[in-house]
């Protein structure tokens, strides 16, 4: 493995606590990447479990930059960039499995289409599943039926397969509104324009922001199902905590706050407290079946929680209750 002097690609990928993943990312990425020049930086956001020495002693030809603390996603990106030498940025996230389309499908696109400033990839679950990778704009609808988990509902499917782009299935190649972070390319010079990830989102939204930024500098954003990458979701982050949830929703809020009027601010507010608290009386059931011997099973605990694995009681009746008022500029860190 050698880093090419004039690489095509900059691979960005931020770290935190994730060196089993980080490994598995670093390795898949370089044995199924073929004919493409590419270089890879990986910006560790002041991990304690040795990723550094990590990388050091087994990646030599990976620019490494290790901040002293947690810069969040867009921050550390944002270091990163400065270090990119390739006409196309890709972010790739550390709980990510490249597959042998994954990068080429992305540059293909890029250069098949010169007024794309960004293209995102066809996500999969680890089970092969599909994972929402792309979307319009967020609406009042479409956010209270996903945030909700209305959409669901089988008389739904119909209208939302033919209204936004994350309810289809994903194969066809688009312009769409956004695309998922966790495998998007940007061409360098689209950095150079609008800026890079925009900091006041720690962690989700942040490709919203970017593309809509993208979209208004006279750019388009572009899906190709011809790069498919697996997403193994929310690796760096401990499942049962409740930061997760919290961050998400208070990104969503932050979103709304600086692209949205405030009638529509106030209306996605009461979409998040209504949503905590149906969430929070179902988890009260839940608790109270238990109580009594009766198991409310893993497929009703994680579409209450919105957690795949089980936690305390305590953290969750607090994360819900944080959801509701926590505010756009509360600190929360992972």
């Amino acid at each position: 493995m050698t880093a090419p002097k004039n690489p095509q690609v900059s691979v960005v990928i931020v770290n935190w606590n994730s060196r089993e993943l980080l490994a598995q990312a670093l390795t898949t990425l370089y044995d199924t990447t073929k004919n493409v020049r590419f270089e890879t930086i990986v910006v560790d956001n002041g991990s304690h479990d040795d990723s550094v020495s990590y990388l050091q002693e087994n990646w030599p030809d990976v620019v490494v930059i290790s901040l002293d603390r947690n810069h969040g996603f867009a921050g550390a990106n944002n270091i990163g960039f400065k270090s990119c030498k390739g006409e196309y940025i890709l972010l790739l996230n550390v709980d990510t499995i490249s597959l042998p389309t994954t990068v080429s499908g992305l540059v293909e696109c890029m250069e098949a289409h010169p007024e794309a400033g960004c293209v995102g990839a066809r996500h999969l679950n680890a089970d092969g599943s599909l994972q929402w990778s792309m979307d319009d704009f967020p609406s009042l609808v479409n956010d209270t039926l996903r945030y909700t988990d209305l959409y669901r509902l089988p008389f739904l499917q119909g209208w939302l397969k033919r209204t936004y782009p994350a309810f289809t299935d994903h194969t066809e190649e688009r312009e769409v509104g956004w695309v998922n972070g966790a495998c998007m390319m940007v061409r360098r010079e689209v950095i150079d324009q609008v800026g890079g990830l925009d900091e006041y989102f720690f962690i989700y939204a942040e490709e919203l922001d970017w593309c809509y930024r993208i979209w208004k500098a006279g750019w388009t954003v572009r899906f190709t199902p011809s790069a498919v990458v697996i997403h193994l979701l929310g690796g760096s982050f401990s499942s049962t905590d409740g930061k997760r949830t919290i961050l998400l929703y208070q990104s969503l809020r932050r979103y709304y706050t600086k692209h949205y009027s405030q009638p529509k601010q106030v209306a996605v507010n009461a979409m998040v407290g209504a949503n905590a608290l149906w969430r929070l009386a179902a988890i009260a059931g839940m608790h109270a079946a238990t109580k009594v011997g009766v198991d409310p099973g893993q497929k009703v605990w994680e579409l209450v929680t919105q957690q795949q694995a089980k936690s305390d009681w305590d953290v969750m009746y607090k994360t819900w209750w944080k959801t509701i008022w926590v505010t756009p500029d509360d600190p929360i860190r992972p």
